[in-house]
């Protein structure tokens, strides 16, 4: 009786999964993230500090392996620069 009661919560679960939209499944809001974007742009590719500040109010710190790209990583408790912590608005990554 009771791998009956947990193969139909299974099958209901598989359901309900397969009618939502796959944007609302995995948290995906494309309008949510070109706003992120434009609040928080990356700085030019002639910067060359170890920290940045967003006009959206987030931190990043900068991030480089040798021979790699830059990467700008969010800093959530940004103490050290006189910052608040990160806004929930902001991306990891730059």
């Amino acid at each position: 009786m009771m791998k009956k009661a947990i193969a139909v919560a299974t099958i209901a679960g598989l359901a309900a999964f397969g009618t939502a939209a796959p944007a609302q499944i995995f948290g995906l809001n494309f309008a949510k993230q070109a706003r992120q974007a434009s609040q928080n742009p990356r700085p030019p590719e002639s910067y060359e500090g170890q920290w940045y500040i967003t006009p959206g109010g987030c931190s990043y710190s900068r991030a480089q392996a040798p021979g790699y790209p830059v990467h700008w990583v969010l800093i959530l408790n940004p103490h050290h620069l006189g910052q608040p912590r990160a806004p929930d608005n902001c991306p990891y990554r730059l």
